[in-house]
């Protein structure tokens, strides 16, 4: 339902912006986390199984209240180290930060461009419309062979806890990747491999409306709409600390579970209405709705006028 589909995303909206739960001055700021981050992606760019990042970047907010982007080389940042002021759509609570999607994620990558050969059976082959719910629908997909599936790079084959974004056509649909189950997808999708523990935190961020308007401003094209994995890598999230992440995303399960039972309560109740509704006209034509009156004029004389 619709109102129910806004009410959750008005939820998201608050808790992005720190006003879902209460903050805690004890919880460890959420620059810390990236810092971790930053040294999670090193171990991963030494062992040879990510790249390094050409202009890392990461987002500050300076004496004068404003947030800039410090731009780093592949070696880091140091005192020279460049910076603009970029402009973020709010102020975020004391403890949090502002992150590009790039810098939360090991890896960001589209599907194979190449249209695999299909199979028969095999390993399922993901499309839009197996995702437009939200959820993984494995009921009705096209197969690849175990080789096609095999020769994928390492950034194109998901794992569990992956994050998946629809990037074309009907761009903007997160979903949890929540099965090990294996399979691969088309190139209208985009495969986000995380950083650390906040999957959870970044699965419903993407979903609210202060993303969703971003991807409204940067898709191109016109027949089909399109989110270029650059501007997707550029999105820039509000971070909080790790501890209030899990507070946060608990508070959000909780009130959407509460959503869906007033729309599953709400859906019951439009049915009974339109049954009532029929119901209520079936009595009518049958004259078993209202009592009959004997001085009544009778309706062959209406028929006859």
């Amino acid at each position: 339902m619709k109102v129910i589909e806004q009410f959750k995303r008005r939820i998201l909206d608050l808790a992005i912006r720190g006003k879902l739960v209460p903050q805690d001055p004890n919880d460890e700021p959420a620059s810390v986390l990236l810092e971790r981050i930053k040294v999670e992606k090193a171990k991963l760019v030494k062992t040879g199984k990510i790249k390094k990042e050409k202009n890392p970047s990461e987002i500050v907010i300076g004496s004068d209240g404003a947030a800039y982007e410090k731009f780093g080389d592949e070696d880091g940042f140091n005192a020279e180290t460049q910076r603009r002021r970029v402009d973020v759509p709010f102020d975020l609570p004391q403890g949090w930060t502002w992150a590009r999607l790039d810098s939360l994620c090991r890896s960001i990558a589209d599907g194979d461009h190449q249209a695999p050969p299909q199979e028969m059976s095999g390993i399922p082959f993901l499309v839009i419309s197996n995702v437009s719910n939200g959820e993984l629908d494995f009921s009705n997909t096209r197969f690849v062979g175990a080789d096609y599936y095999k020769s994928l790079q390492a950034t194109r084959i998901p794992s569990e806890g992956d994050i998946l974004v629809t990037v074309t056509g009907s761009y903007g649909i997160i979903v949890r990747v929540d099965t090990n189950r294996r399979f691969c997808f088309q190139r209208h999708m985009a495969l986000l491999k995380c950083c650390g523990n906040g999957t959870d935190y970044l699965f419903y961020a993407l979903q609210s409306n202060t993303v969703k308007r971003y991807f409204d401003a940067i898709a191109t094209g016109t027949a089909q709409k399109t989110v270029a994995l650059n501007h997707l890598r550029n999105t820039i999230i509000p971070i909080p600390p790790v501890d209030e992440q899990k507070r946060t995303v608990a508070r959000i399960e909780e009130l959407f579970s509460i959503a869906d039972s007033l729309g599953v309560a709400v859906d019951g109740l439009e049915n009974a209405a339109k049954r009532l509704d029929k119901k209520i006209l079936d009595l009518a034509i049958r004259g078993k709705l209202v009592p009959q009156d004997p001085s009544d004029e009778p309706a062959s004389e209406i028929v006859k006028r």
